[in-house]
């Protein structure tokens, strides 16, 4: 499945910091009663609200400290009382260490590895589901060398079937960004963003293409929902 549209930047500035809307689509199809969760690369819970009344647990995970403070103090507010955050490398660290129990869903916004899946795989119940969003390889491709976390749908198509996964969706949200200038640009990466482009020469990239004519930014995703075939021991 693949959705494609245009759009100009003041329409998406709003959206900047939102998930992206065909993994939410995908997240709220799900029964998540009775279910356990973990959210890989959670950072300040964004994932985690979307689903944290309806699940029975749910369990967030980041390697940034200063972030997941944030989560934990918001889900204060909030009274959710079967959530926790807890700081870790989901890449290296077997999940067992955070739960003995295997998990019924697995979530990843913006987080994603082949490590990611492969562990996933290892610590989701008979059954299971994980439900992912990453960079697609089209994503930012005017500043000469796209995203460095990116993936073709071929790629992620083959990492879950290798780790055995059974695919139920595979889709590529694709958002043409149409910019007046320069400032546009900023306004729609932000400012983080800008700074770490600055830094590694993708603005360079950027101004080039503009100066060319090239007055946008492609903003792609891909988006995956698969169901893990077979349970084996829990492997580190």
């Amino acid at each position: 499945m693949r959705h494609s549209r245009r759009a100009p930047a003041f329409g998406i500035i709003r959206e900047r910091d939102h998930l992206n809307r065909m993994f939410l689509e995908q997240l709220h199809r799900e029964d998540y009663r009775h279910r356990s969760v973990i959210d890989i690369g959670t950072g300040t819970g964004r994932v985690v609200w979307e689903i944290a009344s309806r699940a029975h647990r749910v369990l967030g995970v980041d390697r940034d400290e200063k972030r997941l403070m944030e989560a934990r103090a918001y889900a204060g507010l909030r009274g959710f009382g079967r959530v926790d955050f807890v700081r870790g490398d989901a890449e290296t660290t077997a999940w067992s260490a955070w739960r003995a129990e295997p998990f019924d869903f697995v979530t990843a916004h913006l987080c994603m590895s082949e490590a990611i899946i492969f562990r996933a795989s290892r610590h989701l119940t008979a059954g299971g589901k994980i439900i992912l969003g990453a960079h697609h390889k089209e994503n930012w491709r005017e500043n000469g060398r796209g995203s460095g976390h990116a993936f073709s749908e071929d790629e992620i198509r083959d990492f879950l079937t290798e780790s055995g996964f059974a695919i139920e969706f595979l889709g590529l949200d694709v958002t043409v960004v149409e910019c007046g200038d320069l400032r546009d640009a900023e306004r729609v990466l932000g400012p983080t963003l800008v700074r770490k482009w600055v830094e590694d020469g993708r603005w360079e990239g950027l101004s080039d293409s503009f100066e060319k004519g090239t007055r946008q930014i492609t903003l792609a995703y891909v988006v995956a929902k698969a169901v893990k075939l077979a349970h084996g021991p829990v492997e580190d």
